[in-house]
């Protein structure tokens, strides 16, 4: 895979890889997203749930991730309409992509749902993005 800096995409298979360090108070946030989509305002959402990792809200199996880096890949294939997600190097995720659109990659911290704690923190380094 090429590495890419600061495009949005509409068809290939994409890639984001990065180390993330949410501290413990952080809950109910959105970390990581690949925003726009034809069904919805985003096609894949990553956030954080009393140190546990979701998929908008279900629950990916990754627990614990308060105060540590860790690493998390995603792969979208557009001709595909697939999403892959990888955290510490082991596949987490498979699914559907929300359809085409234009879209593109956001890491950080974003209060979406209700009940969202007052402390929103996220760290981020070593982000690199691909298309094949």
């Amino acid at each position: 895979m090429d590495y890419i800096q600061g495009l949005d995409y509409l068809s290939g298979v994409w890639q984001l890889e990065g180390h993330a360090f949410v501290p413990n108070g952080t809950s109910r946030a959105i970390i990581v997203q690949i925003h726009g989509g034809e069904q919805h305002a985003t096609t894949l959402i990553l956030r954080i749930n009393e140190g546990d990792v979701h998929y908008y809200l279900r629950d990916l199996g990754v627990v614990d991730v308060y105060d540590r880096w860790f690493r998390v890949n995603i792969i979208h294939e557009m001709d595909e309409e697939t999403e892959m997600v990888f955290f510490d190097g082991v596949q987490k995720l498979v699914t559907e992509d929300c359809g085409p659109g234009d879209l593109f990659f956001k890491c950080g911290v974003y209060a979406a749902p209700p009940n969202v704690s007052y402390y929103l923190e996220s760290r981020w380094r070593d982000i690199k993005i691909y298309k094949k």
